[in-house]
């Protein structure tokens, strides 16, 4: 009986061993963005629709060049209810600038498909998409989600619920 406890107590104390190597291994292997959503502006463009100006910080975590392949800002609105808002070119983003001064200036340029961060690099960055509702509703939204993918659409999502 005693040697069955040492044989089971060994295996158990293997396999730790095993797991533990294994996460050490691969600690880093895939590509990952580290991050948060540092502001948000909201800007209503008429009665029914209203763009959220998105700036981002966020770190390549792991050990391998990471490419951006596509940005998405969506929102879930005070119902619950998941809105995808329609992602800005960098041209129109530019416009709302150069027409709304009142937002203060862009703080940090677009952040484009395309991108490339190497291991570790930290980008900062500004998406801005339209939402087809109006500003106040998107004002009351529960929490906002920034998403993106790798060229291999390994994807990183990054939120903010209003405190």
């Amino acid at each position: 009986m005693h040697w069955n406890r040492n044989i089971l107590g060994g295996g158990l104390l293997g396999g730790l061993i095993v797991v533990g190597t294994f996460i050490a291994y691969n600690w880093g292997a895939t590509p990952r963005l580290s991050g948060e959503i540092t502001e948000v502006r909201t800007l209503g463009m008429d009665d029914s629709s209203s763009v959220a100006i998105v700036n981002i910080e966020a770190t390549n975590t792991s050990n391998y060049e990471l490419s951006i392949n596509y940005r998405e800002v969506a929102v879930i609105d005070s119902e619950g209810a998941y809105l995808e808002g329609r992602t800005l070119s960098v041209f129109d983003i530019q416009q709302l600038f150069n027409y709304y001064p009142a937002l203060g200036g862009m703080r940090d340029e677009p952040l484009v498909d395309g991108r490339q961060l190497e291991s570790g690099e930290t980008v900062r960055g500004l998406v801005a998409a339209r939402f087809e509702i109006p500003k106040h509703e998107l004002d009351m939204r529960t929490e906002l989600i920034f998403r993106t993918a790798d060229d291999r659409q390994r994807k990183t999502e990054l939120r903010l619920s209003p405190e």
